[in-house]
């Protein structure tokens, strides 16, 4: 870990010279979409998944670095740790409903982490119809993650929302996410995009007191949950006026 911080600050010293000199100051707001492969103690629970983010860069002017906040949305079909196994029949792991015939309580993955960043860029290529760059961030935030059910034929009532929480596993805790990428931004029109590697690992525990599939607790056992997701984005770039009264998109 501190191999990736010393990375990260070692790259913006060594480049900080050669990055574009931006004449105005800009808003980027950005809407993203990628894949994602979970590591360590995730994988053990869930299986690849599905990310959708939105959040916002401020970009000084002639100014090598920017910040921003990021919020990001993951998901997945896959769930690896069977919490349902003590309630399935042997048929086909269907469960006994309320009216007594039998139906499938699905099982899903959902989280979501949310940091406060700061990066810089390392212009590469020419700049004179976009602006090209290396992107560089670090972020800290929060990461939670947590097994759905979906009960679609809406027939397994005894498994009430209180008793649910004793099967779904949340976990939460701090983040770390760093970023690298590459970075477009457009001169003359309104493409802008990113791309790049952005790998999140989480320092989580367990939220819940009790298991009820395993009668076991898990309570505040520390995890490392990690995932590294493969993500595209698209920017809309909003310029402040030398006054800070003028916006130009």
């Amino acid at each position: 870990m501190n191999r990736i911080i010393l990375f990260f600050c070692f790259a913006w010293w060594l480049q900080f010279s050669e990055l574009f000199a931006q004449e105005k100051p800009a808003l980027l707001l950005d809407f993203n979409y990628g894949i994602g492969l979970p590591l360590q103690d995730l994988s053990e629970r869930f299986g690849n998944h599905l990310v959708l983010g939105a959040g916002a860069t401020y970009q000084p002017a002639r100014n090598w670095i920017n910040f921003g906040a990021r919020f990001s949305y993951f998901f997945g079909s896959q769930v690896d740790e069977n919490v349902l196994k003590p309630f399935q029949t042997s048929y086909e792991g269907l469960l006994i409903g309320s009216d007594q015939y039998l139906s499938e309580l699905k099982l899903r993955e959902r989280g979501y982490f949310m940091q406060l960043y700061c990066g810089g860029l390392v212009s590469i290529g020419s700049q004179e119809k976009a602006r090209q760059s290396l992107k560089l961030q670090l972020g800290a935030g929060f990461i939670q993650h947590h097994i759905r059910f979906v009960d679609d034929a809406r027939a397994l009532n005894q498994f009430t929302t209180d008793y649910l929480q004793g099967l779904d596993r949340l976990s939460n805790g701090f983040a770390i996410i760093p970023f690298i990428g590459y970075e477009y931004i457009s001169r003359k029109n309104w493409l802008s995009f990113y791309s790049g590697i952005d790998p999140v690992f989480g320092f989580t525990k367990n939220q819940r007191k009790l298991n009820y599939d395993t009668n076991q607790s898990e309570y505040g056992i520390n995890r490392n949950d990690f995932l590294i997701n493969f993500k595209m984005g698209i920017y809309l770039p909003f310029y402040l006026g030398n006054t800070g009264e003028e916006i130009e998109y």
